[in-house]
C-alpha cells in the first residue's frame, strides 16, 4: 500500500512539475513574434566592407565582452567598435544570469558556430574552482547550450533588437 501511495505522490508531483513548465498560447506566440521581428532586423544587409560578413567563428583577440540579450541572443563586443549578435539554435535558460561562458571548443583559441558552453557565475570560472573557492560547478552541471554563427550588427539594429526585448 505504500508503495501505491508513494506512485500517486510522484505522479501529481510530476504533473504539477510539468505544468509549471508549460506556457500559455498567448505567451508563446509573443515569443514567436518577438523572434520573428528580431529575425528581420537581422536580415536586413550590411555594408560588408564596413561591418565585416557573418562569421562561423570569432576569435578570442577580436572581442572583448558580451551581454546576453535574452535566452536566444548573445551580444559580443569587439574592437573597434565593432558587434556580433550570436542568435543561438535553440533558447539557454541560464544565460541571462551567468557572468562567464564556459565554452568546449574544438577550435583551439576560437568561438565557433555549435561550440557547447556552460553559463557560469564568475566564482565559477575555472581559476576560481582551486582551493579555497571551490563553491562547486563543473562541466556537468547546468544545461548546455550551443552558439550559432556570429552576425554583424549596428548601434541602431541593437537599439531596435533592445527595443523589441522591453516591449514584450
Amino acid at each position: 500500500m505504500d508503495a501505491f501511495k508513494y506512485a500517486i505522490f510522484m505522479a501529481c508531483v510530476t504533473v504539477l512539475f510539468c505544468s509549471g513548465c508549460a506556457t500559455s498560447p498567448e505567451v508563446e506566440s509573443q515569443q514567436k513574434a518577438k523572434q520573428a521581428d528580431i529575425a528581420e532586423i537581422l536580415s536586413q544587409p550590411l555594408d560588408p566592407a564596413e561591418f565585416g560578413e557573418t562569421k562561423r567563428c570569432l576569435s578570442e583577440m577580436e572581442f572583448h565582452s558580451f551581454r546576453a540579450l535574452d535566452d536566444k541572443h548573445i551580444l559580443f563586443n569587439g574592437r573597434r567598435n565593432k558587434q556580433w549578435i550570436n542568435t543561438l539554435p535553440w533558447p539557454c535558460p541560464d544565460l541571462r544570469f551567468g557572468n562567464v561562458l564556459q565554452l568546449r571548443s574544438f577550435s583551439g583559441s576560437r568561438m565557433c558556430e555549435m561550440d557547447k558552453f556552460l553559463v557560469a557565475d564568475w566564482f565559477d570560472y575555472p581559476w576560481y574552482r582551486r582551493w579555497p573557492w571551490h563553491w562547486g560547478g563543473s562541466w556537468g552541471t547546468g544545461p548546455h547550450c550551443s552558439l550559432g554563427k556570429f552576425q554583424p550588427v549596428t548601434k541602431e539594429q541593437l537599439a531596435e533588437i533592445e527595443a523589441i526585448l522591453k516591449s514584450r
